[in-house]
Formats: C-alpha cells, sequence, structure tokens
C-alpha cells in the first residue's frame, strides 16, 4: 500500500502536530543526534585514520573482538578506493562463529554498515575460496561469497533498531574449520528517532539501493549527516531524462512536514524529469517484502499547482491519489515531499512507473529513491540472566573469552544449546575437554536454572569438595569424569529428580557412594573401582567396598548344583534368544539393504563428488536431470507460471512429452549439497493422490531445481477470486477440501520423519481437470524429528502467508501440526464465504475473514456467511458443519484445534450429509495402504 507521509500511526501524528504547532527545532526535540558517526571501524588497523574527503575518523578494532588475525590486503585492487586495505580474518579455529560487539542504546533506530574487500592477506600467492554468513544480531544477514576477483568488494548496509546496550556483529564460516571469514569494515551510524518505523517494528531492513537521480556523483558524509550511501543514478539508464537542479545557492528544504527521513539536500538539490512516464525495473529477490521510499521537490519556476500531476504504480497497480507535489506542500517551491510504499511484497520482475495524467503539463520527477529488503521478524535474544551467566563463565574461564555475541542465536556458542522458547534460555553447557582449571564456579552456573546438561570433563579441574549443584532440578547429564576432584563423593546427585547420567570416573573420591545410584533403571552411572570408595544401605552403613563394581550376595541356602544349573538355563536361554534376534536382524537387514545403499553411498559419494552422487540416484527413486536438460525443457526458463517460498516456477517439457513444473531455487536458499540431496530422497517417497508428484531433479554447478508433475488447471485462488469469478459449487469445493484435509493428514501421520507443510493456501492448491486437488509447494515444508511424535519443531525463520500463518506460531516460533490445522481452517471459511483472509478494501465491516464470520455465527446467521454466489444450492446441515469445523481449526491455542485425522472425519461426514461422492468414501483401504509406498 502506498503511504503519502503523513499517513502514519497516531503517536507519530500528533509529535508531527506538536513540532509544527511548538516554537521549537527538531534538533530541540532530539529529531537528530549531535553526532551520527558513532562508530568507524578499519578492521585490522594499528592506528586512526581521518579520510580528507568525508572527514571521518576511522578506528582499529581491538576494542571491539578478542579474536582473529590482522594482516593488509597485497593483491592489486586497482578501481576501489585506499581505505580498508587492511582487515580481520578468522583461519581453522572450527569455531560457529566470531563476533564483534558494538556500543549502542536501547531503544535506538542505526544503520549498521560492513565492508567486505577480497584479496590475498595471508603471504599465500592465490585467493582462496571462502563462505560464511554475516549475522547481526540473531538474524542472518546475508551470506558472503566472493568470487575469484581481485577487486572484489561487498558492501551490505541494515537499518535496525538496537534491543539491548551492544549489536552484535558476527561471521559464521559455512564449513567451521576450513572456510576463513573475514571483514575489512564496520560503521555505526545513529539515525534519528522518527526515521525508518519499520525497523522498530521488529524487523530489519537491509539497503538494496539507494539513488540519487541528477548527480553526477556519489554522496556521503559529510553531504548526508547520517553518512548514508546515495549512489548517481545512471543517466544511460534514462536517455530521455532531463536534468532539473535547484539555482545557485538554494538548497532544498529537507526538514520538512512532508519529509519523515530527511534525504540530504545535496540529494534533493537534483533530480531528473520526463516528458511523460519513466518505468524503473527493481531487480530484486522475489518472493520477499520490501520498504520503498521516493522523493520530489519541485523545482521549475514555470511549474504551477496541478501543472505536475502524475501516478506511481507498481507492477501497473497505480496508487491513488495522483501526486502533484505544489498542492502538497502548499505552492512552496524547493521542499521535499516524501512518499513510498510501507511494506510491498515484490517478484523478481516487479518494475515501478511514473506516469503523467491527462491534461498534466508537465511530466513526473524523481529526485531519490531507497528501496530496503524486510526481514523477517528478529528473533529475541537469550533470556539476559542466562546471558550474564555466560558472560560471568567467560571471565571465570578466560579460555572462553573469544566466543562473543549471542550465546543461542543465529548460532549457538559450540559449548552451548538452548530452548525454543520466546526468549531462549541456555539448556546445555558442554566444555568436555576445554582446558578448564581451578574450580568449579557455582554461583554462577546455579543462575542457569533450565540447565538439563552440565558436562565438564576431561579438563583439569581441582576441587578438594565438588560444590551442591542439586538446586539444578532439571539437570538430566552431570560429566566430571577425568578431572582431579577428591575428597568426599557429592552424594547429593541424588537430590537430582532428573538426572539420568553421571560420570565421574578418572578422579579421587572418597567415602559414601548412595547405593541407589546402582539400583535405577535407564541410569548411567560410571566411576573409577576404588577401595577408598563404599556404599551400603546409608553412610552409617557403608558395608560394602568399591574396589571393585557392587554384587548383590547370593542365598546361602542354595546348593551349589542348584546355583550350577540356574546358570547353564540362563547362559542357553540368552544364547538362544540371542541367535533368534540375529537370525531377525539378518532378515530385515536384507529387506533393507536395497532401500538404503543408494542412500548411503550417494552421502558418502556427495563427500568427494557431489555431481555423480546426483547422477547416481537416478538409477534409484527420482530421475536426474542435467542443467542443460533442464534448459532445453523450459526453452531457458521462458515461461514462470508462478513465484513459491523456494523460487520461481516455470512450464516446461520434457524429451519424452510429459509436462511440468519446474521450480528453480533462489541463491539465498540454497542448502549444502548433502542436505539437498536428502530433501530429494524424502520428497521422493512421498506419494499420495492429493500431493504433487515430484519427478526429477537437477543439480549441475550451482543450481538447484526440483521438477513436479504440472497440473494445468490453475490454482484454487484463480478458481474463488481470479477473473473467471466464483462459480465453484459447494459439492466441489467441499471435495477440494477433503482432498486438502486427507494430504495434510498423510503428511502428518503416514509421513517418517513427519512432515509440516508451513503454507497450506489457496495458491498452493492446484486443480486436475475433474477438479481432484493437489497440495504442492513442498520447499516449504518441515521434515520433524524422526524421534519427536509431537511434531514440535524450532523455526529460526518464521514462514507462510499472511491470512494463513499460525498466530502462535509467529509470535513464539513453536511450529506443530497444529499450525497446518489453523491454515487449513482459514482455507475451509475462505471456501464456505468466498472471501480472502485479509479483505484490504473493507471499509464498512471487520476486514479478517475469521474476525468477520465469529459474531455472525454466533448470531446463527450462516446465510449471511456463505458466499453469495452460491445461492440456496446447499445442505444447510452440512454447511453448518464445516463451518463450525473452519472456527475450530483456528482456534488461538493450538491444543483447542482439532487433529487432522479429526478434521477429515468430520469432512467426510459433511459429505455425506451433502449427498455427494468422494474417492476416500469409496476405497475401504486405510490411508497407508492406499497411498504409501513406504515408510519414508
Amino acid at each position: 500500500m502506498a503511504i503519502a507521509f503523513w499517513r502514519f500511526p497516531l503517536g507519530v501524528t500528533v509529535l508531527l502536530f506538536l513540532i509544527l504547532n511548538l516554537p521549537i527545532s527538531v534538533a530541540q526535540l532530539g529529531g537528530a543526534p549531535q553526532s551520527a558517526l558513532k562508530l568507524s571501524i578499519n578492521c585490522g588497523s594499528k592506528s586512526n585514520y581521518t579520510d580528507n574527503i568525508t572527514l571521518i575518523t576511522w578506528s582499529p578494532d581491538d576494542d571491539y573482538i578478542k579474536t582473529g588475525m590482522v594482516s593488509n590486503i597485497t593483491t592489486p585492487s586497482q578501481g576501489v578506493s585506499s581505505l580498508h586495505q587492511s582487515l580481520r580474518y578468522f583461519p581453522g579455529k572450527g569455531q560457529s562463529k566470531f563476533c564483534y560487539e558494538l556500543p549502542a542504546t536501547n531503544g535506538t533506530t542505526y544503520l549498521v554498515r560492513t565492508t567486505f574487500r577480497y584479496g590475498i592477506y595471508d603471504g599465500g600467492s592465490i585467493l582462496k575460496p571462502t563462505s560464511f554468513q554475516l549475522q547481526i544480531d540473531t538474524s542472518n544477514v546475508a551470506l558472503i561469497k566472493p568470487d575469484n576477483s581481485s577487486i572484489w568488494e561487498s558492501v551490505i548496509e541494515v537499518t535496525m533498531s538496537a534491543v539491548a546496550p551492544q549489536i552484535y556483529v558476527c561471521l559464521a564460516p559455512t564449513n567451521p574449520g576450513t572456510d576463513v571469514p573475514f571483514i575489512n569494515a564496520i560503521e555505526l551510524r545513529e539515525l534519528g528517532p522518527l526515521m525508518y518505523p519499520k525497523a522498530r517494528q521488529g524487523y530489519m531492513m537491509i539497503t538494496r539501493y539507494r539513488y540519487n537521480f541528477g548527480s553526477d556523483h556519489d554522496l556521503r558524509h559529510p553531504d548526508d549527516k547520517y553518512d548514508r550511501l546515495w549512489r548517481k543514478y545512471p543517466r544511460s539508464n534514462a536517455p530521455l531524462s532531463r536534468l532539473v537542479s535547484a539555482p545557485r545557492g538554494q538548497n532544498v528544504a529537507v526538514e520538512t512536514p512532508y519529509s519523515r527521513d530527511e534525504a540530504p539536500a545535496a540529494v534533493m538539490n537534483t533530480a531528473l524529469t520526463w516528458p511523460v512516464n519513466f518505468i524503473f525495473p527493481f531487480n530484486v529477490t522475489g518472493g520477499r517484502n520490501y520498504v520503498v521510499l521516493l522523493w520530489f521537490a519541485e523545482m521549475e519556476l514555470t511549474a504551477q499547482v496541478q501543472s505536475r500531476v502524475f501516478e506511481v504504480g507498481i507492477d501497473e497497480n497505480w496508487q491513488a491519489p495522483a501526486i502533484d507535489i505544489l498542492n502538497v506542500t502548499k505552492r512552496i517551491m524547493y521542499e521535499a515531499y516524501e512518499w513510498g510504499y510501507g511494506s510491498i511484497a515484490l517478484s523478481g520482475t516487479s518494475t515501478i512507473a511514473f506516469r503523467a495524467t491527462t491534461g498534466s503539463l508537465l511530466g513526473p520527477i524523481l529526485n531519490a529513491m531507497e528501496v530496503y529488503e524486510v526481514s523477517d521478524p528478529v528473533q529475541p535474544r537469550t533470556d539476559m540472566q542466562d546471558v550474564a551467566a555466560i558472560n560471568a563463565i567467560k571471565l571465570y574461564w578466560p579460555n572462553l573469552k573469544t566466543w562473543t555475541g549471542d550465546p543461542c542465536l543465529a548460532l549457538p556458542y559450540d559449548w552451548t544449546s538452548c530452548s525454543v522458547d520466546t526468549d531462549p534460555r541456555i539448556t546445555m553447557l558442554k566444555l568436555d575437554g576445554y582446558n578448564l582449571t581451578g574450580s568449579i564456579p557455582t554461583t554462577t552456573i546455579l543462575k542457569l536454572p533450565e540447565l538439563t546438561v552440565l558436562s565438564l570433563g576431561n579438563n583439569s579441574l581441582n576441587e578438594s569438595v565438588v560444590p551442591d549443584l542439586s538446586a539444578l532440578k532439571q539437570l538430566q547429564q552431570l560429566h566430571l569424569q577425568n578431572n582431579n576432584f577428591s575428597g568426599v563423593f557429592p552424594a547429593w546427585v541424588t537430590n537430582l529428580p532428573n538426572l539420568q547420567e553421571l560420570f565421574v570416573e578418572g578422579n579421587n573420591f572418597t567415602g559414601y557412594v548412595p547405593q541407589s545410584l546402582f539400583n535405577k533403571t535407564k541410569y548411567k552411572f560410571t566411576y573409577t573401582p576404588s577401595d577408598r570408595l563404599c556404599t551400603g544401605s546409608s553412610p552409617g552403613n557403608c558395608t560394602t567396598t568399591l574396589g571393585t563394581p557392587p554384587v548383590m550376595p547370593a542365598s546361602s541356602s542354595m546348593s551349589s548344583s542348584t546355583k550350577m544349573a540356574i546358570i547353564i538355563g540362563t547362559a542357553t536361554g540368552v544364547l538362544g534368544l540371542m541367535l533368534i534376534g540375529l537370525i531377525v536382524c539378518l532378515w530385515r537387514c536384507k529387506r533393507k539393504l536395497l532401500h538404503y545403499s543408494n542412500s548411503v553411498s550417494s552421502r558418502q559419494l556427495l563427500k568427494a563428488d557431489p555431481e555423480a552422487a546426483f547422477a547416481s540416484s537416478a538409477k534409484s527413486q527420482t530421475m536426474a536431470y542435467s542443467f542443460k536438460e533442464v534448459k532445453e525443457a523450459t526453452n531457458n526458463f521462458q515461461i514462470q507460471i508462478s513465484e513459491g517460498s523456494f523460487g520461481p516456477v516455470y512450464k516446461g517439457k520434457l524429451s519424452d512429452g510429459r509436462e511440468v513444473a519446474v521450480k528453480r531455487c533462489r541463491p539465498c536458499n540454497k542448502q549444502g549439497a548433502i542436505e539437498f540431496f536428502d530433501e530429494v530422497q524424502t520428497l521422493a517417497r512421498i506419494h499420495h493422490r492429493n500431493l504433487a508428484a515430484l519427478i526429477g531433479f537437477c543439480k549441475d554447478a550451482q543450481e538447484q531445481i526440483l521438477l513436479y508433475e504440472y497440473l494445468s488447471n490453475s490454482d484454487l485462488w484463480t478458481h474463488l477470486h481470479g477473473d473467471s469469478g466464483k462459480h465453484l459449487p459447494w459439492s466441489t469445493r467441499l471435495s477440494i477440501a477433503l482432498d486438502v484435509a486427507s494430504a495434510i493428514e498423510y503428511l502428518h501421520t503416514d509421513c517418517n520423519p513427519s512432515i509440516i507443510h508451513r503454507d497450506v493456501q489457496p495458491r498452493n492448491i492446484l486443480l486436475t481437470r475433474n477438479m481432484t486437488a493437489k497440495l504442492v509447494d513442498f520447499a516449504f515444508a518441515k521434515f520433524t524429528s524422526e524421534q519427536d511424535p509431537t511434531l514440535q519443531v524450532y523455526s529460526v525463520d518464521v514462514k507462510g502467508t499472511a491470512g494463513y500463518l499460525d498466530p502462535e506460531y509467529a509470535v513464539s516460533h513453536h511450529l506443530s501440526d497444529k499450525s497446518d490445522v489453523y491454515s487449513f481452517g482459514v482455507v475451509l471459511l475462505e471456501l464456505i464465504s468466498g472471501q480472502e483472509p485479509i479483505d484490504k478494501t473493507a471499509s464498512d465491516r471487520n476486514p479478517l475473514l475469521i474476525e468477520w464470520t465469529r459474531p455472525l455465527l454466533a448470531e446463527d446467521d450462516i446465510k449471511a456467511v456463505v458466499d453469495p454466489s452460491l445461492g440456496d444450492k446447499y445442505n444447510e446441515d452440512c454447511m453448518w458443519k464445516v463451518a463450525e469445523l473452519g472456527m475450530m481449526c483456528v482456534e488461538p491455542r493450538p491444543f483447542n484445534r482439532p487433529t487432522m485425522a479429526e478434521v477429515v472425519q468430520e469432512l467426510r461426514e459433511a459429505i455425506t450429509l451433502e449427498g455427494i461422492a468422494h474417492p476416500s468414501l469409496m476405497t475401504p483401504l486405510s490411508p497407508r495402504s492406499a497411498q504409501s509406498s513406504g515408510p519414508l
């Protein structure tokens, strides 16, 4: 939705009123910081340096990071500035991430800019390939993967709001121990309190470009007090444009009530204008949300109100009203006017166009443009108490000081694991073999109440008494083995109600070992036998020394012959059971060998030769195609039919005549070869009449492509809301609902590992010619653990479509099968009402479908909910049953929602009420026997 500057929330409007009506300046309100140049770090440098052009003073980075090596780039770097020739790099430690800690003010909006310049810096003679993630605070921001150019450079900018007194800038190697991250510069710029509100709403704004129209050079500080980089827009890209500029000595006013984000005067003083219209291609990654900001200023003396009136539209969706700059600025020339889109989804082919209205004497004008990609919602940081405890542990054991940044996100430390709570909690300390000395920092560790694993083995810890840690009631594993502990055995371990593993061997304990430690089932307890240890019914009755493992005394009344008979009988029985078990195992292994051999060998081959591994898989379940074959099938990716979560989807035709839908992965979504292969193997084993079948895949060079069966009858959204109108009869809609429900039930209950789709919505429901529904877009799906029967996983990146997204999942990031149930419930209500889940045009009713439906059903007014195009051609009892089922599915709390198995049963009953036929009611086979080719 396009927004003019005054269309902002009430709080901002009130503040603007005060600015306009009180005799104080913007600066007095704190509108701009005294100095926006908070930090300018020249990584790897040894001294301060002041740039004579930008007047920025750069400082070394030693105060902000505790690890890494410094060097200078030795390769020629023609075409780039002499600044940032030094760098810091992080070789071969196997560490998961390396983080700078930058001081910040909580709640303040900042621009964080990082610079990466690739070159030879380690005394070698060749460029070494590397790959690593740039992470800011808890979010992955960009994959840094230099090419082999000696002048390669990447600048990544993020606008964000600080949530703590520090901002973390982290580099995470793709392959720890092999890939070497590096960085040349970090800049922190403080922005005004009203600027870029999206960054204060829990998102990061990643700069895609920032253009200055009409200038012949780039601009930054001191022309822009916030030191934003304004690139000149190439005039060669605007051949029909005309340069317009403010007269010498005249600056465009930028601190106006019509411009929130303060494009600087040096940028606003020039513009380009076109005779009639102008089209600008975004060239961005599709399927994301973007903030698009435009600046205009009237600078032509011949202009008057209504003499320059033009429209702006993205992908030909023209926004109203048309723009008349002088009408907005009340006929005042040289005043900045900001206009834009607060958040809009763009495709890879999206464009923005400007066109003069009929009767306008002058054509469109444009001074500046900013385009930001909006990140997924920013994840909350780790619980503050836990972070304080971890920081204290790092101070106590100095060899852990190189670990900085959030201990859980975006990647945990190598020695921590965390829960999936809204605010993550530390659940494991895994410090085996970290060369720790001294005693255990008991007070600090007790401040981690959610610990389930405390592993301190194989160090040099030495205490005469192991401190009491029994307050850690969640503790399940305590590993203290192979240290220098002495003194009495820590009998307090019996006060840990959930303890399942206790390893204390390799120490010098003495005294009483509670007998209960030997009696627990499924309990792992290891110790070093010693005559100085004993056990018994109580500390005062410590009758059995532990020089050897304890054995229970045999009954004295039993004769030796009886004992021998028992031993022989027992041994015979055990051997017999072992023999039977071996035969069964061999039989099962033989059956499974063929099933698994291809997968295992392919995984091994992937490590050595990915291309050969993918080619070899063609002999098993799914056809592997070369990239050349895919290009031929799609006529060089000519016909794009949709844009999905995985990437763009193209229509193709294979050499055997089969039509396919070809999903080509976006570069940002690509995973490792093994992960991609595993996903293909899993998808290839999914067989259900209501799931689109995987035909094949491609993995050549840098490409990851999936080929699915092509369905020619479009998707459910088109049939409900497209140009064809809402002509689906109720019987067809009901049949489609059961088809989709059956597919989701299969994913949840019959697949192993279970699968949560995460994006159930009409655009992902395709229809065959006979109106059978098939669910698609499995690159969005989440595979759960085979050992996790609750179908709950933690998703760092919330995925889904607005209106269909489970609000519980969006807030907590706890993904479960009930998230799919919620999305399906919205689809049910959409089938009943013919309404989309969010009606942006609604002015006289609640725009949210669920909230519009709820009161109408409460008043027993089902007819007000039903799609008018259905007329009265439906069974009312059936309609009520489906409507109530839909409302059950969208219950706010997941545990109140039905399972998909229950949903399927309810829909079958509804179909019986309606008196229509459906394939699932005619086949008396179980879902598994009817639809699955075997366990996944």
